[in-house]
């Protein structure tokens, strides 16, 4: 007995791209985070991580980062992933909503509140 293994449409080849991207970029800027205190003053009041908010960094490597990465690759074979879509776009919604809380409440920087709304529009779009 042979599978026959249906690769993903243009659709989801560009869906993929956008996730991994995302998990890249997503990788990319908690580093930046940690290493750069000129990356904590675009997102951060006064520069400084605040604890509530370095709290997020492990969720979102896994959830966010692993997520996508996940996502993508069901992508690319052309298979559906509700659950891991649906785990993505929770993690992602979750961070998005929270994010503007905080910026609002702490009149934050609007860099990562702009960031957030970008990811959550690209998640939904690309987990469709």
């Amino acid at each position: 007995m042979t599978s026959v293994v249906q690769a993903g449409t243009g659709s989801d080849r560009r869906a993929a791209a956008y996730l991994v991207a995302q998990a890249v970029a997503v990788l990319a800027w908690w580093v930046a985070v940690f290493l750069t205190r000129a990356a904590r003053e675009w997102f951060f009041p006064y520069g400084g991580l605040d604890p509530a908010f370095v709290a997020f960094a492990l969720p979102d490597l896994v959830l966010i980062v692993g997520g996508s990465l996940l996502v993508a690759r069901h992508r690319l074979r052309g298979t559906p992933a509700p659950v891991a879509s649906g785990i993505l776009l929770g993690a992602v919604g979750y961070g998005t909503l929270y994010t503007a809380a905080w910026t609002v409440l702490l009149h934050a920087p609007p860099g990562g509140l702009i960031a957030m709304l970008v990811l959550a529009a690209g998640t939904w779009r690309a987990c469709r």
